[in-house]
């Protein structure tokens, strides 16, 4: 009997202990967690729903679990394009973010009354985009926004290099929504075939602020120095011998040989020697050489010579010259970083062209010192420069001169000598680099002798015709970029300042071109500077100074 009532107690402790224990479970797992919306665990994949609403935001293409407080049965997605959800168990929901945009999903449970209502936001990988940026671009304090479909940046960054970085990794997470497709459904639910295009990807807005000057003023030298010398010498000689049978002599130079003219019966000039209506041999007469017209171009020497049956004439022109041109250019030009700025000096010339139905178009060309370049200021005052320096000018040397048929205009159109390079450099603040230099030395020589008698010396030069030139050229193009800053308004100097019109007695009387330079204005909100040497202050006028009253 006693063994039967121990048992009995023994089977109730144990009853009461396990309804104690399922009791403590049940209300660990109904309530809430202590950390306010979060897992314990401190993982962003698990959100608690505490209550009948929950705002939710998933980066585009991940997913999140919901658990919630109460079970449900039925779930409901406002935009099915937008987030996906599965029921995976009474009291967990999966969400799947599918494309950019905001949507909102219902939770019912079994008795058909809501248990939670989400609003789910679909956004970017910004925290992915952050880690990115942290990684490539430590030193740089950039923020990142999701608004809609776009991505905003902003910051500061110290360099255009850097933003330029920041904003070429943001456009790789926007081709990353391009590819977002529509109506795509989960297989489990639906299991039919996935369909769907891409979505507008949104564009990167750009607030980035680059720290420190970014405005580059740019100093080009251009030095070209040309010399030429040139030295002729031409002999033309011709000596004539003739004793009334015989004709003989020697040229060096053009000559000609005319035929016998003489008027027949038809009254047309024949070339024939002898007698007219006598037998003769037609050819020309030696007796009447002529030589090319001599001249001289520069400097020579020039005589004759008759004696007897002999004549000759002769005209040395012989000269030497040399020649010296300087060309130094040295435009200035400033524009912001990452901005091409151009600049010109000089002119256009009119070029005619072909056009429809035979017409004559114009088209310019222009000359002179031009300059053009794209400056990028990198970190630590860094300047990286795409340059274009030409420096041109007008020549009549391979000139051409254009006839058009339709027309009796005659067009000019001058050649052009240029100098020009392209490169892209990179410097500090005011360091100075030759992107170009040249160095040619030409040299020509020409001659023309008489075969034999040409080569003899000293006497050969009477038979003999000679040119030299020779030419040598050195160009030199220097870059130095600055980091530009503005400057008050009375530390500017212009090349006018000091140039004024000159008196009419100055003019008339003293010769001068110009009159003297004009007080410099303060400008406003300038102070106005003491001068370099400041003139001693004036005394007080003692009592026999001062003027005395009436």
């Amino acid at each position: 009997m006693k063994t039967t009532c121990h048992s009995a107690r023994r089977a109730a402790v144990r009853a009461v202990l396990t309804a104690t224990c399922l009791a403590v479970s049940l209300s660990a797992l109904a309530a809430p967690p202590p950390t306010g919306g979060q897992a314990p665990s401190g993982s962003d994949d698990l959100i608690y729903a505490m209550g009948e609403h929950l705002a939710i935001s998933i980066p585009i293409y991940k997913s999140r679990i919901v658990e919630t407080p109460s079970p449900v049965t039925r779930v409901s997605v406002g935009d099915p394009d937008i987030a996906d959800v599965l029921l995976i168990n009474p009291y967990e929901v999966y969400v799947l973010g599918k494309d950019l945009g905001t949507t909102n999903i219902m939770l019912w449970s079994t008795h058909g009354s809501l248990v939670t209502a989400m609003s789910v936001n679909v956004t970017h990988d910004i925290a992915g985009l952050k880690a990115k940026l942290a990684a490539i671009l430590p030193h740089e304090h950039i923020q990142v926004m999701s608004a809609h479909r776009n991505i905003i940046l902003y910051g500061n960054v110290s360099s255009v290099v850097d933003m330029d970085a920041a904003l070429q990794i943001a456009r790789s997470y926007l081709e990353q929504a391009a590819t977002a497709k529509k109506k795509i459904m989960f297989q489990e639910q639906s299991g039919g075939q996935q369909s769907g295009g891409s979505a507008h990807s949104g564009k990167v807005i750009n607030l980035l602020q680059v720290a420190g000057p970014q405005e580059v003023m740019l100093q080009v030298r251009v030095a070209e120095v040309q010399r030429n010398a040139v030295k002729h010498l031409n002999l033309q000689m011709l000596g004539t011998y003739n004793n009334g049978r015989w004709v003989g002599g020697a040229v060096n130079g053009p000559a000609a040989f005319p035929p016998a003219q003489w008027s027949g019966s038809s009254g047309q000039g024949l070339p024939l020697l002898g007698a007219p209506g006598t037998s003769g041999i037609a050819g020309p007469v030696q007796s009447l050489v002529q030589q090319a017209t001599q001249s001289i171009s520069t400097a020579g020497l020039f005589g004759s010579y008759l004696s007897g049956s002999f004549v000759a004439n002769a005209v040395l022109d012989a000269f030497a010259q040399q020649g010296l041109a300087k060309i130094l250019a040295e435009p200035t030009l400033t524009t912001e970083s990452g901005q091409e700025a151009q600049f010109l000096s000089g002119g256009s010339f009119p070029i005619p062209v072909p056009e429809q139905n035979g017409t004559i178009g114009i088209q310019y060309k222009d000359f002179g010192v031009k300059l053009g370049f794209l400056p990028v200021v990198l970190a630590d005052g860094r300047i990286n420069l795409k340059i274009n320096v030409s420096v041109s000018q007008l020549t009549a040397t391979n000139a051409l001169t254009v006839s058009p048929i339709t027309s009796s205009s005659v067009f000019a159109v001058p050649a052009i000598t240029e100098r020009r390079a392209e490169s892209t450099v990179e410097l500090a603040d005011g360091q100075t680099i030759g992107i170009a230099g040249l160095t040619d030395d030409s040299m020509q020589s020409a001659a023309r002798k008489f075969p034999g008698l040409g080569d003899l010396p000293i006497i050969g030069q009477l038979f003999r015709s000679q040119d030299f030139q020779e030419g040598k050229t050195e160009l030199v193009i220097l870059v130095t970029p600055r980091l530009a800053k503005p400057i008050p308004p009375g530390d500017a100097r212009l090349p006018t300042d000091n140039v004024t019109a000159p008196s009419d007695a100055g003019f008339f009387l003293l010769g001068r071109m110009y009159g003297p330079p004009p007080k410099r204005a303060v400008a406003v909100g300038a102070s106005p500077r003491p001068p370099a040497n400041p003139a001693p202050a004036a005394e007080p006028l003692s009592d026999t100074a001062k003027p005395k009253g009436p």
